[in-house]
């Protein structure tokens, strides 16, 4: 089980800019697609997980989410499901409500060991977000540092970063 630590920026003024940033010295990956439906129990505000559907396959998240000082510390569970449109029939026939939907389309890069995606998220606008996995809580403090060493090579200043979830902005 991996641990998850990011951060995410607002880009929309500066799109372009970031593309051809990222196009100098990071490694292109490739375009994404990404819709994600999130589950809550009924009358709750608060999604418990969700099933992320992508051109190579069916994914299930559940996430112990931590956050502080506009950065994201996640241990992730996932898993793969054949059909997401079954995944989700059962969802609510355990009682699981959709609490939302998000759909995210972008472009993804990897500098190192953190991935880098330039993404519009329908609804919101464009981030630019940054992730490095790492296996051990003790390894947190210096994936923080080094999310900072790519938003200062980004040119990202403080007042940009997002420290709310996508769905509480949705």
């Amino acid at each position: 089980m991996a641990i998850e630590v990011e951060t995410k920026a607002w880009a929309t003024e500066r799109v372009e800019e970031l593309r051809a940033e990222l196009q100098r010295w990071a490694e292109y990956r490739g375009q994404f697609d990404k819709r994600d439906t999130y589950f809550c129990l009924p009358g709750e505000e608060q999604s418990l997980f969700r099933i992320r559907r992508e051109e190579h396959g069916n994914t299930v998240t559940y996430k112990q989410k931590q956050r502080s000082e506009g950065f994201e510390v996640n241990r992730e569970h996932e898993f793969t499901v054949g059909d997401a449109d079954e995944f989700i029939a059962f969802s609510g026939y355990l009682g699981y409500e959709v609490y939302i939907e998000k759909h995210k389309q972008g472009e993804l890069y990897a500098f190192g060991d953190a991935g880098i995606e330039l993404s519009h998220i329908e609804g919101l606008g464009w981030f630019v977000e940054i992730e490095i996995l790492v296996e051990d809580q003790s390894e947190v403090q210096a994936a923080r540092r080094r999310l900072g060493e790519v938003l200062q090579k980004l040119d990202i200043s403080e007042d940009k970063i997002e420290s709310r979830y996508y769905n509480e902005m949705l």
